[in-house]
């Protein structure tokens, strides 16, 4: 698979992030969404490729590729406060994505699926922009791929 920049962007968004087991909001704690705007690929479109090259017993349908992007997230009308920021991918076609990711320091590495949120950061905001790059890696079952998908993940903030 592979496209323009703008291309890139939409298929990262298709086939992006997973599970990780977070601790659960504060009871007081307000749910936001955060303007990630900002977030971008790095350059090359993000190519899968076959897990298993031969059909041997079991068969592994799983696909991979690695992509690294700039996140950019905008949390100015969130400065002074004390917040944990979340990945969100909803449950959305083909179904099963699973991203795994590392970090450059700002934010956490992780891992989400699909239908889940997992922890991006938390801890005070003092700066109106957290920036990082991620170095993402996705894996999607390759039987479920019969087309190019548009993903839509974002990230909110629980405030506390």
């Amino acid at each position: 698979m592979s496209g323009t920049r703008g291309s890139s962007l939409l298929l990262w968004r298709t086939l992006c992030w997973g599970l990780m087991l977070s601790a659960p909001p504060a009871i007081d704690a307000r749910t936001v969404p955060i303007d990630d705007s900002g977030t971008l690929p790095q350059a090359a479109p993000l190519v899968l490729h076959w897990q298993q090259l031969s059909p041997r017993p079991p068969v592994d349908n799983r696909m991979s590729g690695t992509l690294s992007v700039h996140v950019r997230l905008n949390v100015a009308a969130h400065l002074a406060r004390t917040g944990r920021i979340y990945l969100v991918l909803p449950e959305q076609e083909p179904g099963g994505l699973q991203v795994s990711w590392t970090t450059h320091g700002q934010l956490l590495p992780g891992q989400v699926v699909s239908g889940s949120r997992a922890l991006a950061y938390a801890g005070p905001i003092r700066t109106p922009f957290i920036e990082d790059e991620l170095e993402l890696t996705l894996q999607v079952d390759g039987s479920r791929m019969r087309q190019l998908y548009h993903v839509n993940f974002r990230f909110e903030m629980d405030e506390s």
